[in-house]
């Protein structure tokens, strides 16, 4: 690095730190304040925020890993969740903020309304500040480290500690206000930075017609530039017609999306929608994300992964022999065959350079046979070392500041959530409820470091960001058809959301555990049970558990859930409850109207997506036809938006 892009690094971090200084007074006033920027945010900060966070240093390194390893169809692991936010923006974001409250935790309280539900919002409590919230950073501060590795040449727990001081510097002292302000400005250099980097390596590498010509001379398959994974042999009803990725897509669009814990909202969302002025604003807020999340920051990201494989090959290395590992190094490693003699084994491929080179995937003391790979290239590597090569000075610190900017942004985001969960729904409801903001304000600071110092050593131990990211998303894959069903169910108990979550993470550790051949089909190659078919076993498991309690358990009282109701009227089977509430607006009536929404932002968001992918990929054809159907799209969400009551 130039010490003119070192200029541009350091103007972000003082940037970020005077921020911090200048809010710390209004963030720390009181614990409203500090968790929630005392409810007063609008749409666009708010909803940028949600934008910016879920941008982390990660994002762009496992997106090149997606693309390298499985082609642009693998993107739909997370285009399927703009479904989620949607329905997030269109049905439940005026629930959520009709309900002012602080966290999710919180509302299991006011929802079920018994001692059961007292204690389901201590454990999320606890579930969110020391687990859920401590792995989402584990994953950012592995990114980082990666980036920290390959572009500053700078020791990388250094740097790490560095970036993690100043992002717990300013989010203790500023609360949410300092996270959303410098969100904002996070959000605005991510995305320069990355159109920056796009144009100017997808022009280095020759465009839309060296990718074309590296696919006519089999350099590049096909398949890595399809939007859907190409099926086998026959029709829908054929077994062979069900390759590993084809099953996967079905996963993802049939079941992933309302099966995650974010199915009404991921907690950050509901932070962010309850922080904002009114129900209209969180809203608008949530709908701006879902566009900007998915619409307009992917092809960026994919277009440099794309590019990467014309000048950085995979790499492998395979060892010559049977026996075991003796030395380890990045050059090199050494192999005792079953004669007694050690193989040395070079770890320079053709394709190798200074900065692209296979690493070990193997330790001292294994095992390993004749063929098998000993060491790899790292595919979320790529992005990083495409920054470097083609980035000049200046960019390259402008660029090299934004991914700075991105982990810290979702680092102060996690931080704060995960000191909201402890403080609310921990330490003021069951320790020491009755204390004045700046006792509680004071605890938040703690907690907010203790929760990044527990990631901190976790990421220590974890090597692959995808899959921190997969494990994730399936150990509460299962919750989400019981979250979006107590919106809409007054039967709907705390046991059977209680029964959901347990089901769900103790299926996971088992699946993902249990040294057994699995048989599931295209979801279990080789035995291995996929990502997709352990979401499946997880939803199914969980779903089946809290159909099961909500059969042979109790019903609630209907008159323990007429304040739930009379305060967010939610739409559905609320028919004895309905009975006993005080006349208001009739519930549901809107539920039409936010359904065409949902469908209408579909088209748009994906309509758009298509279309700039087959602009870019040299595909016109349907380009134009694509672009009416997401102009249609946003007209649709224009009208929905205008004939939702209160928006």
């Amino acid at each position: 690095m130039h010490p003119i892009d070192w200029w541009f690094v350091g103007a972000y971090l003082v940037f970020a730190l005077g921020v911090g200084v200048v809010m710390a007074k209004r963030g720390g006033a009181s614990i409203d304040e500090y968790f929630l920027s005392g409810r007063k945010l609008p749409w666009w900060l708010a909803g940028t925020s949600i934008v910016a966070t879920t941008f982390a240093a990660d994002t762009p390194l496992v997106i090149s890993g997606w693309v390298r390893d499985h082609g642009i169809w693998k993107n739909w692991l997370w285009w399927c969740y703009a479904l989620t936010g949607l329905a997030t923006g269109f049905v439940f974001a005026r629930w959520w903020r009709r309900g002012n409250l602080m966290t999710k935790a919180e509302f299991a309280e006011l929802r079920y309304g018994d001692g059961g539900a007292r204690w389901l919002r201590g454990f999320l409590g606890v579930l969110h500040a020391g687990f859920v919230d401590v792995i989402a950073m584990c994953w950012v501060l592995l990114a980082a480290s990666k980036i920290i590795d390959v572009l500053f040449g700078v020791d990388k727990v250094v740097g790490l500690a560095i970036a993690c001081a100043i992002a717990l510097t300013y989010s203790l002292l500023a609360g949410l206000w300092g996270v959303v302000v410098t969100d904002l400005v996070q959000f605005v250099m991510s995305m320069i930075g990355a159109v920056l980097l796009a144009v100017l390596a997808w022009r280095a590498v020759g465009g839309a017609e060296a990718v074309a010509a590296a696919v006519t001379g089999g350099e590049l398959a096909a398949e890595r530039l399809a939007f859907f994974p190409r099926p086998g042999a026959g029709g829908p009803l054929s077994a062979g017609f069900w390759t590993t990725p084809v099953a996967a897509l079905a996963v993802y669009l049939g079941v992933s999306w309302f099966a995650v814990e974010s199915a009404d909202g991921a907690p950050l969302t509901v932070q962010r929608v309850s922080a904002t002025r009114d129900e209209r604003q969180g809203v608008l807020a949530v709908v701006w994300f879902a566009v900007a999340n998915n619409a307009l920051r992917p092809w960026p990201w994919i277009l440099v992964a794309v590019a990467s494989l014309l000048v950085l090959p995979p790499l492998e290395v395979t060892s010559p022999v049977n026996g075991r590992v003796e030395t380890v190094t990045e050059a090199m490693i050494g192999i005792r065959d079953l004669s007694g003699d050690e193989r040395f084994v070079a770890l320079v491929p053709e394709g190798s350079a200074a900065d692209w080179r296979p690493l070990p995937m193997v330790a001292s003391g294994q095992a390993v046979a004749a063929g098998e790979v000993i060491a790899a290239s790292d595919s979320e590597r790529a992005y990083v070392v495409m920054l470097r090569r083609y980035l000049p000075v200046g960019l390259l610190g402008l660029v090299a500041a934004s991914l700075i900017a991105a982990f810290m942004s979702t680092i102060d985001t996690q931080i704060n959530v995960a000191a909201s969960f402890f403080v609310n729904d921990v330490y003021r409801r069951f320790l020491r409820p009755g204390a004045d903001d700046r006792h509680y304000v004071l605890v938040a600071r703690l907690a907010s470091a203790g929760v990044l110092a527990a990631a901190a050593i976790v990421a220590s131990q974890a090597a692959s960001i995808a899959s921190l990211f997969t494990l994730f998303i399936s150990f509460l894959g299962g919750v989400g058809p019981v979250y979006i069903l107590r919106w809409f169910w007054w039967r709907v108990t705390a046991w059977a959301e209680i029964a959901a979550m347990v089901t769900s993470a103790a299926t996971t550790l088992l699946v993902t555990w249990l040294p057994i051949e699995w048989s599931l089909g295209p979801l279990s190659p080789g035995g291995v049970l996929a990502h997709e078919g352990r979401l499946l076993m997880v939803v199914a498991s969980s779903l089946t558990a809290a159909l099961t309690v909500l059969a042979l358990g109790k019903a609630p009282d209907p008159k323990s859930l007429v304040s739930f109701y009379e305060r967010l009227r939610p739409a559905g089977a609320w028919g004895p409850v309905r009975r006993l509430a005080a006349p208001g607006d009739p519930p549901g009536s809107e539920i039409g109207i936010a359904l065409i929404g949902v469908g209408s932002g579909v088209a748009l968001i994906f309509g758009l997506v298509f279309a700039l992918g087959h602009l870019f990929l040299g595909r016109p054809s349907l380009a134009l036809a694509l672009l009416l159907l997401a102009a249609a799209g946003g007209w649709g969400v224009r009208w929905s938006l205008a004939r939702l009551r209160g928006v």
